[in-house]
């Protein structure tokens, strides 16, 4: 399967995920990504510091409940030799820094602290297929299996800080 397809399909797992309540958000960035899809070129992409930094819309999987999903934003920025993100999820910010590790990959060291003030670190790989699409996957520390994470950037005029968890509180904040 390509990747783009891939990129799409787990984006549409997530959405069924969602319940009553969240399913529209989820439902209208699905169709955003539909749309992505009619022009999508696959080509060798390479990181580029110019185009890649901004916002980006996450929707997600945890790794400790498969019914779970999770949609919000992540901010990777570029500064002084090293990438950053912040993402905004369910509330909560988590930050990170990272290296570039091939031509397209990214990879993030994230910590944050869950509602007990308890600290959590993990790593996320993000695989960039264009400057508007990146597929990552995701672990933390005390869970076996990876999450996911489905990213596509944000036009400038439709930043939204709009997150919100659905089935576990987002992004494993246990």
């Amino acid at each position: 399967m390509q990747p783009i397809q891939k990129w799409f399909k787990n984006s549409t797992k997530v959405t069924e995920k969602a319940t009553h309540n969240y399913r529209s958000s989820f439902e209208y960035e699905l169709a955003i990504r539909k749309e992505m899809l009619k022009d999508f070129f696959e080509t060798a992409y390479e990181l580029d510091v110019n185009n890649d930094q901004g916002v980006y819309k996450i929707m997600g999987q945890n790794p400790d409940d498969p019914e779970s999903c999770y949609i919000g934003n992540v901010v990777i920025e570029y500064d002084e030799d090293t990438w950053l993100a912040t993402w905004y999820i369910s509330g909560f910010m988590h930050y990170a820094y990272g290296m570039q590790v091939s031509p397209n990959i990214l990879v993030f060291n994230f910590s944050y602290l869950d509602t007990d003030e308890n600290p959590h670190t993990g790593l996320v790989a993000y695989t960039f297929l264009s400057k508007d699409v990146v597929r990552g996957e995701w672990i933390e520390e005390g869970y076996a299996e990876k999450g996911l994470e489905e990213l596509r950037k944000l036009k400038d005029d439709e930043e939204d800080f709009n997150d919100m968890h659905d089935a576990n509180f987002g992004f494993s904040l246990n």
